[in-house]
């Protein structure tokens, strides 16, 4: 399959010179099909037996079905060789060259990626390579495009990927990726860097992408809690604060242990535990969350909290009055 997308993209890049060619090619085939045919119509009884002469001639087959007689008709078949068959081999030739240029630019990250629909996650590190796994065993018909300025080359292991080598808080490199017709943008944290370089960095790249496409939704890696912020005003629609969350895992490890794996396993797509957001319904504003609780049917879901400002209130009070604007946490498991 990747052969396969490798000679489609040689030969639309490389469309005008092949078509060129081609034309070339079938005119010096039906000139001499044509031609052997009026010098030899007794070998060559019509025009199709000329043209298929010319074929086999050029493309050095030589079924020797039809061969010319007279020393003009040899003469002509020369004049073909010379000719045609050249042409044959230079189409040939260049038809390879444009695969392995086509290959080379795919694998350096010059290619410019042309479907939609497309997840594009920007940084090469364990946590992206470990999300583009995920995604893979999720939906193998996701396209993904990885944006990384490290990266040379495109790792083996990602053959399924489209890759483009580059900042993601430049234009032309989000032009390749073709952000404009993605549907999401994750942002992994480039930890190589200082904590609030690696933040500005992340930011740049919300920036960026949204200033591209202002619809995508947008998932940023946040280090330090300084540019949560930034992130916010850049237009990032989901803040991930690694540093926050790891923090809090690791203190609530003496207190109650296996925590961690307890978030892992909420979190594993393999488990089919979903946890979501949902709108709360009009008719349940202004109820207090004990009447939610006592009244509303969630068919299979379970109520977890509120969530409200950017922030969970889990199991909040019963007292607790429901505002609109407000969603409901829920968890519940995929069929």
């Amino acid at each position: 399959m990747f052969r396969l997308n490798v000679f489609i993209e040689s030969v639309s890049s490389h469309l005008q010179t092949l078509v060129k060619l081609i034309t070339l090619l079938f005119g010096i085939i039906l000139f001499f099909g044509t031609v052997i045919h009026f010098i030899e119509p007794d070998t060559f009884p019509d025009l199709f037996d000329g043209v298929w002469w010319a074929i086999v001639t050029v493309s050095t087959v030589g079924y020797g079905d039809f061969v010319p007689e007279s020393v003009y008709g040899r003469l002509l078949g020369f004049l073909l060789i010379l000719t045609g068959v050249g042409t044959f081999s230079f189409y040939l030739a260049n038809v390879a060259s444009s695969a392995v240029s086509a290959r080379n630019s795919i694998e350096n990250g010059r290619a410019s990626f042309h479907k939609s629909g497309h997840i594009i996650v920007v940084g090469w590190n364990e946590r992206s390579r470990l999300l583009m796994e995920m995604i893979r065993q999720q939906s193998r018909d996701q396209k993904v495009v990885l944006i990384d300025e490290s990266l040379e080359t495109k790792p083996e292991s990602l053959g399924w990927v489209h890759f483009v080598k580059g900042s993601a808080s430049h234009d032309h490199v989000l032009e390749k990726a073709n952000a404009r017709e993605a549907g999401t943008a994750i942002i992994t944290a480039d930890l190589h860097e200082e904590e609030g370089t690696a933040d500005s960095k992340t930011v740049l790249s919300i920036l960026a992408i949204k200033g591209n496409h202002p619809e995508i939704y947008t998932i940023a890696e946040i280090v330090t809690e300084a540019q949560i912020k930034n992130a916010r005003r850049a237009g990032a629609d989901e803040l991930v604060l690694s540093s926050l969350m790891l923090s809090s895992l690791m203190n609530n490890g003496p207190e109650s242990h296996g925590v961690s794996s307890l978030m892992l396993t909420l979190l594993e797509k393999d488990t089919k535990n979903i946890m979501q957001l949902k709108n709360l319904p009009e008719e349940c504003i202004g109820l207090t969350y004990g009447q939610l609780i006592e009244d509303w049917q969630f068919d299979g879901e379970h109520l977890l909290g509120i969530w409200r400002d950017d922030t969970a209130e889990l199991l909040p009070p019963d007292q607790y009055k429901l505002k609109e604007g407000d969603h409901l946490v829920v968890l519940f498991k995929k069929k």
